[in-house]
Protein backbone atom coordinates (compact mmCIF):
# COMPACT_ATOMS: atom_id res chain seq x y z
CA UNK A 1 0.00 0.00 0.00
CA UNK A 2 2.84 2.40 0.80
CA UNK A 3 4.54 1.61 -2.50
CA UNK A 4 1.31 2.27 -4.41
CA UNK A 5 0.75 5.56 -2.60
CA UNK A 6 4.33 6.66 -3.24
CA UNK A 7 4.17 5.81 -6.94
CA UNK A 8 0.86 7.63 -7.34
CA UNK A 9 2.11 10.85 -5.78
CA UNK A 10 5.32 10.66 -7.84
CA UNK A 11 3.42 10.23 -11.12
CA UNK A 12 0.66 12.75 -10.46
CA UNK A 13 3.07 15.52 -9.46
CA UNK A 14 6.46 14.70 -10.99
CA UNK A 15 8.05 17.97 -9.90
CA UNK A 16 9.01 19.50 -6.60
CA UNK A 17 10.87 16.61 -4.94
CA UNK A 18 13.98 16.13 -7.07
CA UNK A 19 15.97 18.59 -4.99
CA UNK A 20 15.27 16.50 -1.92
CA UNK A 21 16.22 13.38 -3.86
CA UNK A 22 19.57 14.94 -4.76
CA UNK A 23 20.28 15.98 -1.16
CA UNK A 24 19.19 12.63 0.29
CA UNK A 25 21.24 10.68 -2.25
CA UNK A 26 24.36 12.68 -1.43
CA UNK A 27 23.93 12.18 2.31
CA UNK A 28 23.23 8.47 1.92
CA UNK A 29 26.29 7.99 -0.29
CA UNK A 30 28.53 9.60 2.30
CA UNK A 31 27.31 7.10 4.88
CA UNK A 32 27.57 3.95 2.74
CA UNK A 33 30.64 4.29 0.51
CA UNK A 34 33.29 3.42 3.12
CA UNK A 35 31.36 0.54 4.80
CA UNK A 36 30.48 -0.80 1.36
CA UNK A 37 34.10 -0.82 0.18
CA UNK A 38 35.37 -2.53 3.34
CA UNK A 39 32.60 -5.15 3.17
CA UNK A 40 33.39 -5.85 -0.49
CA UNK A 41 37.11 -6.12 0.27
CA UNK A 42 36.49 -8.67 3.01
CA UNK A 43 34.14 -10.90 1.06
CA UNK A 44 36.16 -10.38 -2.13
CA UNK A 45 39.37 -11.57 -0.51
CA UNK A 46 37.60 -14.65 0.84
CA UNK A 47 36.17 -15.43 -2.60
CA UNK A 48 39.43 -14.76 -4.45
CA UNK A 49 41.66 -16.85 -2.19
CA UNK A 50 39.20 -19.75 -2.16
CA UNK A 51 38.72 -19.67 -5.95
CA UNK A 52 42.44 -19.39 -6.67
CA UNK A 53 43.18 -22.32 -4.35
CA UNK A 54 40.63 -24.52 -6.11
CA UNK A 55 41.78 -23.59 -9.62
CA UNK A 56 45.44 -24.13 -8.70
CA UNK A 57 44.55 -27.68 -7.67
CA UNK A 58 42.72 -28.13 -10.99
CA UNK A 59 45.61 -26.59 -12.92
CA UNK A 60 43.53 -23.77 -14.43
CA UNK A 61 44.17 -20.54 -12.47
CA UNK A 62 43.40 -18.44 -15.54
CA UNK A 63 39.71 -19.42 -15.24
CA UNK A 64 39.13 -17.07 -12.32
CA UNK A 65 37.57 -14.45 -14.62
CA UNK A 66 34.40 -16.43 -15.49
CA UNK A 67 33.88 -17.32 -11.82
CA UNK A 68 34.00 -13.64 -10.92
CA UNK A 69 31.31 -12.82 -13.46
CA UNK A 70 29.02 -15.69 -12.41
CA UNK A 71 29.41 -15.35 -8.66
CA UNK A 72 30.43 -11.73 -8.11
CA UNK A 73 28.10 -9.76 -10.37
CA UNK A 74 25.08 -12.04 -10.00
CA UNK A 75 25.27 -13.05 -6.36
CA UNK A 76 27.91 -11.65 -4.00
CA UNK A 77 28.02 -7.94 -4.89
CA UNK A 78 24.21 -7.42 -4.97
CA UNK A 79 23.71 -9.17 -1.64
CA UNK A 80 26.56 -7.31 0.09
CA UNK A 81 25.48 -3.95 -1.35
CA UNK A 82 21.87 -4.53 -0.30
CA UNK A 83 22.88 -5.65 3.18
CA UNK A 84 25.17 -2.65 3.69
CA UNK A 85 22.53 -0.19 2.50
CA UNK A 86 19.86 -1.81 4.67
CA UNK A 87 22.09 -1.87 7.72
CA UNK A 88 23.54 1.64 7.40
CA UNK A 89 20.88 3.87 5.87
CA UNK A 90 17.78 1.66 5.95
CA UNK A 91 17.83 1.63 9.72
CA UNK A 92 18.49 5.39 9.75
CA UNK A 93 15.41 5.87 7.58
CA UNK A 94 13.26 3.84 9.96
CA UNK A 95 14.65 5.74 12.94
CA UNK A 96 14.09 9.16 11.40
CA UNK A 97 10.54 8.54 10.21
CA UNK A 98 9.64 6.57 13.35
CA UNK A 99 10.87 9.37 15.61
CA UNK A 100 8.73 11.86 13.69
CA UNK A 101 5.78 9.51 14.05
CA UNK A 102 6.23 9.19 17.82
CA UNK A 103 6.60 12.96 18.22
CA UNK A 104 3.38 13.37 16.18
CA UNK A 105 5.17 15.45 13.56
CA UNK A 106 3.49 13.46 10.80
CA UNK A 107 0.06 14.42 12.14
CA UNK A 108 1.19 18.04 12.25
CA UNK A 109 2.20 17.84 8.58
CA UNK A 110 -1.21 16.46 7.65
CA UNK A 111 -2.91 19.29 9.58
CA UNK A 112 -0.84 21.77 7.55
CA UNK A 113 -2.01 20.10 4.34
CA UNK A 114 1.29 18.38 3.56
CA UNK A 115 1.68 14.75 2.52
CA UNK A 116 4.25 12.95 4.73
CA UNK A 117 4.70 10.24 2.11
CA UNK A 118 5.64 12.77 -0.55
CA UNK A 119 7.87 14.81 1.76
CA UNK A 120 9.66 12.03 3.66
CA UNK A 121 9.20 8.67 1.92
CA UNK A 122 9.41 9.47 -1.81
CA UNK A 123 12.80 11.26 -1.84
CA UNK A 124 14.36 8.74 0.53
CA UNK A 125 13.13 5.71 -1.45
CA UNK A 126 14.48 7.07 -4.75
CA UNK A 127 17.74 7.97 -3.04
CA UNK A 128 18.05 4.46 -1.61
CA UNK A 129 17.55 2.92 -5.07
CA UNK A 130 20.29 5.10 -6.56
CA UNK A 131 22.68 4.54 -3.65
CA UNK A 132 22.20 0.76 -3.75
CA UNK A 133 23.12 0.67 -7.42
CA UNK A 134 26.16 2.95 -6.92
CA UNK A 135 27.46 0.92 -3.95
CA UNK A 136 27.04 -2.23 -6.03
CA UNK A 137 29.06 -0.77 -8.94
CA UNK A 138 31.82 0.44 -6.65
CA UNK A 139 31.87 -2.95 -4.95
CA UNK A 140 32.16 -4.80 -8.26
CA UNK A 141 35.08 -2.61 -9.35
CA UNK A 142 36.74 -3.09 -5.96
CA UNK A 143 36.49 -6.88 -6.04
CA UNK A 144 37.55 -7.11 -9.71
CA UNK A 145 40.72 -5.13 -8.99
CA UNK A 146 41.31 -7.18 -5.85
CA UNK A 147 40.85 -10.41 -7.81
CA UNK A 148 43.29 -9.14 -10.42
CA UNK A 149 46.06 -8.84 -7.83
CA UNK A 150 45.19 -12.12 -6.12
CA UNK A 151 45.10 -14.03 -9.42
CA UNK A 152 48.37 -12.60 -10.67
CA UNK A 153 50.34 -12.60 -7.40
CA UNK A 154 49.00 -15.72 -5.66
CA UNK A 155 47.57 -17.67 -8.58
CA UNK A 156 50.51 -17.18 -10.92
CA UNK A 157 48.26 -16.43 -13.89
CA UNK A 158 49.07 -13.69 -16.37
CA UNK A 159 47.41 -10.30 -16.40
CA UNK A 160 46.13 -10.82 -19.95
CA UNK A 161 44.57 -14.19 -19.09
CA UNK A 162 42.60 -12.81 -16.16
CA UNK A 163 41.35 -9.72 -18.01
CA UNK A 164 40.59 -11.63 -21.22
CA UNK A 165 38.57 -14.32 -19.48
CA UNK A 166 36.67 -11.72 -17.47
CA UNK A 167 35.78 -9.57 -20.49
CA UNK A 168 34.77 -12.61 -22.56
CA UNK A 169 32.15 -13.62 -20.00
CA UNK A 170 30.68 -10.24 -19.16
CA UNK A 171 27.86 -9.06 -21.43
CA UNK A 172 25.35 -6.28 -21.91
CA UNK A 173 22.41 -8.38 -20.54
CA UNK A 174 24.53 -9.13 -17.47
CA UNK A 175 25.21 -5.45 -16.77
CA UNK A 176 21.64 -4.37 -17.51
CA UNK A 177 20.15 -7.13 -15.33
CA UNK A 178 22.48 -6.18 -12.49
CA UNK A 179 21.32 -2.55 -12.65
CA UNK A 180 17.63 -3.54 -12.69
CA UNK A 181 18.11 -5.93 -9.77
CA UNK A 182 19.89 -3.33 -7.64
CA UNK A 183 17.24 -0.68 -8.28
CA UNK A 184 14.52 -3.16 -7.29
CA UNK A 185 16.45 -4.08 -4.15
CA UNK A 186 16.95 -0.42 -3.24
CA UNK A 187 13.26 0.35 -3.71
CA UNK A 188 12.31 -2.67 -1.62
CA UNK A 189 14.62 -1.63 1.21
CA UNK A 190 13.24 1.88 1.10
CA UNK A 191 9.60 0.80 1.26
CA UNK A 192 10.21 -1.75 4.04
CA UNK A 193 12.16 0.67 6.23
CA UNK A 194 9.81 3.60 5.60
CA UNK A 195 6.78 1.41 6.33
CA UNK A 196 8.23 0.25 9.65
CA UNK A 197 8.99 3.85 10.57
CA UNK A 198 5.47 5.02 9.76
CA UNK A 199 4.02 2.25 11.93
CA UNK A 200 6.33 2.70 14.93
CA UNK A 201 4.48 2.97 18.27
CA UNK A 202 5.04 2.83 22.04
CA UNK A 203 7.85 5.35 22.33
CA UNK A 204 11.54 4.44 22.27
CA UNK A 205 10.87 0.74 22.83
CA UNK A 206 8.50 0.57 19.85
CA UNK A 207 10.97 2.50 17.69
CA UNK A 208 13.78 0.11 18.56
CA UNK A 209 11.54 -2.84 17.72
CA UNK A 210 10.64 -1.25 14.36
CA UNK A 211 14.31 -0.71 13.48
CA UNK A 212 15.15 -4.31 14.35
CA UNK A 213 12.28 -5.64 12.25
CA UNK A 214 13.23 -3.37 9.35
CA UNK A 215 16.81 -4.62 9.11
CA UNK A 216 15.86 -8.30 9.45
CA UNK A 217 13.10 -8.10 6.84
CA UNK A 218 15.26 -6.02 4.46
CA UNK A 219 18.24 -8.41 4.50
CA UNK A 220 15.97 -11.44 4.07
CA UNK A 221 14.12 -9.68 1.24
CA UNK A 222 17.42 -8.84 -0.49
CA UNK A 223 18.38 -12.53 -0.50
CA UNK A 224 14.98 -13.72 -1.74
CA UNK A 225 14.71 -11.09 -4.48
CA UNK A 226 18.25 -11.82 -5.66
CA UNK A 227 17.62 -15.56 -5.90
CA UNK A 228 14.27 -15.20 -7.67
CA UNK A 229 15.62 -12.55 -10.05
CA UNK A 230 18.58 -14.75 -11.02
CA UNK A 231 16.30 -17.72 -11.62
CA UNK A 232 14.09 -15.70 -13.97
CA UNK A 233 17.11 -14.10 -15.65
CA UNK A 234 18.92 -17.36 -16.39
CA UNK A 235 15.69 -18.96 -17.62
CA UNK A 236 15.04 -15.99 -19.91
CA UNK A 237 18.62 -15.60 -21.18
CA UNK A 238 20.07 -19.15 -21.06
CA UNK A 239 23.27 -18.19 -22.91
CA UNK A 240 24.39 -16.42 -19.72
CA UNK A 241 24.89 -19.86 -18.13
CA UNK A 242 27.65 -20.70 -20.65
CA UNK A 243 31.24 -20.10 -19.51
CA UNK A 244 33.37 -18.92 -22.42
Amino acid sequence: MLAGQTIRTAVREPRGYWGDVRDDTYELLKKTIVPGIFAMLGYGMLLAVFAVSIFLILGAPNRLGPIYVAILIREIAPFIAGSVVAGVVGTATTTEIGARKIREELDALRVLGQDPVRMLVLPRVIGLAIVTWVVNIIGILTIVVQGYFVATLLGGTSQAAYLTEFMLNISVPEIFANAVKMILIGLLIGFVCASKGLRATSGAEGLGRAVNQAIVISVLAVFIVSVLFNMVLLATVPEMTVSR
